[in-house]
């Protein structure tokens, strides 16, 4: 059953547009926690350094990461599959997805 239908639920375009509206209850209890999402450039696969340097960066500001489905709290969460070097990144607080986005922005093309 679709927990968010007919709510105005909080978080980001992201969340409202791939989570909010879901009928799986799994991919509810992994973001739910986290409503305010980001897409980010983690990385390419042969350049590991940024998702390592992103990771670490998360868990000093925000404490130890969440896993949601493995019944632990945190204040970020970060998915579980990079594609293309993008992975969704999901935050308790509005505040906190845009100190990510301020320190993590997209890099520039060469």
């Amino acid at each position: 059953m679709m927990q968010n239908a007919g709510l105005s639920a909080p978080g980001s375009p992201l969340y409202q547009r791939q989570i909010a509206t879901c009928d799986d209850a799994l991919t509810h209890k992994a973001w739910d926690g986290t409503p305010w999402m980001v897409e980010a450039y983690t990385g390419s696969p042969s350049n590991h350094e940024r998702y390592r340097d992103i990771m670490e960066w998360c868990w000093s500001e925000f404490g130890p990461e969440a896993s949601p489905i493995h019944g632990k709290p945190g204040n970020w969460h970060s998915g579980g599959v990079t594609v293309s070097g993008w992975t969704w990144m999901g935050f308790a607080t509005q505040e906190m997805m845009q100190r990510f986005e301020e320190r993590w922005p997209t890099p520039s093309a060469s």
